[in-house]
Order: structure tokens, then C-alpha cells, then sequence
């Protein structure tokens, strides 16, 4: 993953014209996957992954005009991911069946963890929480105010300094507030990083 986006960060400052990144686009790039599942799992990047451009912000396959997004929260990125069973959403990928589906999931969820477990001990060591746009306000039909969250993938491509910075400014260019989530300031930072360390700590248990 860390090779993909290497290849692929966008450029400082506000994005001209639309920069993406997909779970598919991912997983045809990998030398494991055949190259006859190519075509299948690029299908996929509609339901991960994140576009950015100067009209709008698509986070999994859901599109917004920057003109409804009303405000974006940032939120720690190992408490996101751990938060509400995230990890567990892979399982739940409309892959349809094929030979070695199963194996493609098993790979799938290691990597995410192994991701995981690097952006907390990149946190840990520099004492420094690691926030992301994690909650994304928009006005929907009839003015009412509805919340799009990015994904696993998209929650780990946010983490990158480069595309955070690259979303954050396109925000700003279009007059959209960026904000600490309301829970950002419930703890302290050591309670915070305890918490943290406590979760990370269990979900490496029951990996192993």
C-alpha cells in the first residue's frame, strides 16, 4: 500500500481537476493477484476508496458536491479503525464468489491489521495522535444534515500526510470548516494513548 500511494500522492495545496484511490486499483496491482480477477477487483474501488476533485469528495463510492459539505471533523485514526468493529467490515465486501475468495479476504484482513498496527506504533513513538477527516456533514434532500465516514481503506489513505493535507486544503479552497470531532477532547493524551495501547493490545491477541 505504502508503494501505491508513493506513486500516486497528489500534489500540495487544493487538487486541479480529481485525484482517486481504490481498494481495486490496489488489490489488480498486487503480483498474487491473476491477472484474468484484474477486470473483477477494480469493480471494487466504487466500494473502497477515496476521489478528490475540485467539484466534490467521493468516499467509497458515495459522491458529494463540495457545496453541501457543511463541515469536516477530524478523528484519531487507530480509534477510528478500532471503533464499532470496523476491521470486521472487509467481511462484508460485495466480492462475489470465485476460487479463492476466502484466501483474497484472509490476506485482506492481515493487511489491514499489519496497516493498523503501524500507524499505532508510528503514533506511540512520536507521541502524537495521527487525526484524519473522519466525519464529512453535508446537507442532503430536503436540507437535512447527513454524515459520510470513510471506510477502512479510505481511512488508511486519509493517514497519509499528503492526501490529509491535499483534502484539508481542497476543503478550505471551497469554504469548509475543518474541526476536532466533539469526543477529540473528552481525555487526556496519555488517557487517550492508554486506551489505545489497551485495544491495539487485544486485537493483536486474538489475531494470534
Amino acid at each position: 500500500m505504502q508503494a501505491f500511494l508513493a506513486a500516486r500522492r497528489p500534489y500540495p495545496g487544493p487538487v486541479q481537476g480529481e485525484w482517486s484511490v481504490g481498494i481495486g486499483g490496489l488489490l489488480a496491482e498486487h503480483p498474487r493477484v491473476p491477472s484474468q480477477l484484474h477486470g473483477l477487483v477494480r469493480k471494487l474501488d466504487r466500494y473502497g476508496g477515496l476521489a478528490i476533485s475540485d467539484r466534490g469528495l467521493a468516499v467509497d463510492g458515495d459522491h458529494i458536491e463540495w457545496a453541501s459539505v457543511t463541515e469536516i471533523r477530524t478523528r484519531n485514526i487507530v480509534d477510528y479503525l478500532l471503533a464499532d468493529g470496523v476491521v470486521q467490515a472487509l467481511d462484508a465486501l460485495p466480492l462475489p464468489r470465485f476460487p479463492g475468495r476466502k484466501r483474497l479476504l484472509d490476506a485482506l484482513s492481515k493487511a489491514v491489521f499489519t496497516l493498523l498496527l503501524a500507524a499505532a506504533k508510528e503514533q506511540f513513538d512520536r507521541g502524537a495522535e495521527i487525526l484524519i477527516p473522519a466525519e464529512i456533514e453535508f446537507r442532503g434532500g430536503l436540507g437535512r444534515r447527513r454524515q459520510l465516514a470513510p471506510g477502512i481503506l479510505a481511512a488508511l489513505v486519509l493517514a497519509d500526510p499528503a492526501v490529509a493535507q491535499c483534502l484539508q486544503a481542497t476543503a478550505h479552497a471551497h469554504g469548509t470548516a475543518i474541526v476536532p470531532a466533539d469526543d477529540g477532547a473528552m481525555q487526556t493524551a496519555q488517557q487517550r494513548a492508554d486506551l489505545l495501547r489497551s485495544k491495539v493490545g487485544a486485537l493483536n491477541a486474538r489475531f494470534r
